[in-house]
């Protein structure tokens, strides 16, 4: 889903009168909750009331005045200068009343006498002090990033003991206000997660004028500031061990037991009546958290597709490093990814083709295709005149390999690759050799060969390399041209994987049968083209 544009949401679980609304808003403050958690505990899901001007002069001056200091990242202009359609029309419910003011803009914050106030639903996340710092982390660890964005989304680590919180809340208003929230389930009431969201999304898209969007490539991931989660929970631990799967596990592994979806369980099979003897409700002041807030942002990976023809019969196809040594100067994959480098800035890429070519074997015709998968991207658009330089640039640089038709595609896309991995056909020349001159007669029985089965062990040249097995393959059709002396020029199809090379001199007998069989002679390979790969992708550039 992209960025949301609904008002409203039909359901209303909590609708208070004015009368209800003040009792429970006294009660909720005199508890210690802070502003924020009093609406959400009222029921408001108008994402506007949480986004009141005040606030975001908190949140937006002070934090741009300390940001300041350090020089912006010189990026384009990208994106539309006004808030994301998300945070403009985030109506969830029908308004019900205006927002508490006055008393309600105190409550959680520091007292005079410096008694805790800490909030007893959010642990303060929600206060103007821990947004504000948050915000700045956040978009200094963007500008240090050096990424370029229109769109962004947010991946948000909360407190696992927020969910702990949240319930005891809950049951702690349907016992003190019985029939008001005696229907209102947890989900009823907006979490802390989406408040926060909510609340620094819109100044984060306001300062990069970028749009938030689901689908964004680019994702900024925080982690709020978090109490043990041990401390807090360990008695659904003891309650429910089967809810906590991470509970066993060696000293070697750190994987957490408190995990959302553990104490959730553990939460959803305790009785209410359990739970209140286990646990306060409302929960108890909590200590106050540090401001610290873990910030990284990271775009999704790209994906470039393309065609490569390789010219030389000195380069393989990927890095050959023996033994710490490198046999090759180059290959193929250095090449192609070395000038992508130069203009997309990247932590790594991985090289997958339809297929691979021996060293001594050129590729020819429109190519093979490939994919490129580049990991952590500073940007993720790219025009189509960008492809255009790369691959000029690619291209210029030697005269070994060219590259055509360099695109940016899905993820999805890339499984065009996989799929019939082994019904490919593929067409080859190759110039071969024999024991004794050839014939028009050897011509006319190599022709008439069609859809030859054969079975083919792993060759003994890649042994040392792969598993030993034997496969079937098929060579679909073949045509011989003789030559002065005892050359001739072989031409076939085959399915895709099938040992040429074998095929033709035979490998000791371990593929059968093989060409030299049917012309009753010793025949072997000189040179080997690829002609052309059964696969009509990618498509031409637009």
């Amino acid at each position: 889903t992209g960025t949301q544009t609904t008002e409203l949401r039909i359901d209303m679980p909590l609708i208070l009168s004015d009368e209800s609304k003040t009792s429970v808003s006294d009660h909720l403050k005199e508890i210690g909750c802070c502003k924020f958690c009093v609406l959400r505990f009222l029921g408001e899901r108008y994402y506007k009331t949480y986004n009141e001007p005040t606030l975001a002069e908190d949140l937006n001056e002070p934090a741009d005045q300390d940001l300041s200091e350090e020089p912006a990242v010189k990026r384009p202009k990208l994106g539309s200068t006004n808030p994301p359609k998300d945070e403009q029309n985030h109506i969830v419910t029908e308004k019900n009343g205006e927002a508490e003011t006055g008393d309600a803009k105190s409550a959680g914050r520091p007292q005079e006498n410096g008694q805790n106030t800490t909030c007893i639903a959010c642990y303060s996340l929600l206060e103007p002090k821990h947004l504000k710092e948050s915000l700045r982390q956040m978009v200094n660890g963007v500008k240090k990033s050096q990424c370029v964005f229109d769109s962004f989304k947010f991946l948000l680590s909360v407190p696992v003991a927020l969910e702990l919180r949240h319930h005891a809340m809950l049951l702690h208003l349907k016992s003190k206000f019985g029939e008001l929230y005696s229907e209102v389930s947890e989900s009823d009431l907006l979490s802390v997660k989406e408040v926060w969201k909510n609340l620094v999304g819109s100044p984060f898209s306001k300062h990069f004028s970028a749009t938030f969007d689901t689908s964004s490539s680019f994702q900024v991931s925080i982690t709020l500031p978090s109490p043990s989660a041990e401390a807090e929970c360990a008695f659904l631990l003891e309650a429910y061990p089967g809810s906590f799967p991470n509970r066993k596990q060696r000293k070697s592994q750190c994987r957490e037991v408190f995990t959302r979806h553990a104490v959730s369980d553990a939460l959803r099979r305790m009785p209410d009546g359990d739970f209140t003897k286990l646990y306060p409700c409302p929960p108890p002041r909590p200590k106050p958290l540090p401001l610290e807030t873990e910030v990284t942002c990271v775009h999704m990976p790209v994906y470039l597709a393309g065609r490569y023809c390789k010219y030389s019969r000195l380069l393989s196809q990927t890095p050959w490093i023996l033994n710490d040594k490198r046999i090759m100067e180059t290959s193929v994959q250095e090449l192609i990814t070395e000038a992508v480098i130069r203009h997309i800035p990247n932590s790594r890429i991985v090289f997958s083709s339809s297929g691979r070519e021996d060293v001594d074997v050129r590729m020819l015709g429109k190519g093979r295709p490939f994919i490129l998968e580049i990991f952590e991207p500073k940007r993720a658009t790219f025009t189509k005149s960008e492809m255009e330089s790369i691959e000029k640039e690619i291209n210029e640089a030697t005269k070994d390999i060219k590259v055509n038709d360099l695109q940016v595609i899905s993820k999805s896309d890339t499984q065009v690759l996989k799929d019939g991995e082994e019904s490919k056909r593929k067409r080859y020349t190759a110039l071969c050799c024999a024991n004794r001159p050839l014939t028009a007669e050897d011509s006319a029985t190599v022709s008439k060969i069609k859809d030859l089965v054969l079975k083919q062990k792993t060759p003994i040249r890649v042994l040392h390399r792969r598993n030993l097995a034997e496969r079937e393959r098929i060579v679909y059709e073949m045509s011989l041209e003789p030559l002065e002396g005892n050359k001739f020029v072989l031409k076939m199809t085959t399915q895709a994987g099938t040992y040429v090379k074998e095929f033709v001199h035979g490998d000791f007998g371990r593929t059968t049968p093989s060409l030299g069989d049917y012309l009753n002679a010793e025949v072997d390979i000189v040179e080997l083209d690829v002609e052309e790969i059964d696969l009509d992708w990618p498509p031409p550039r637009k």
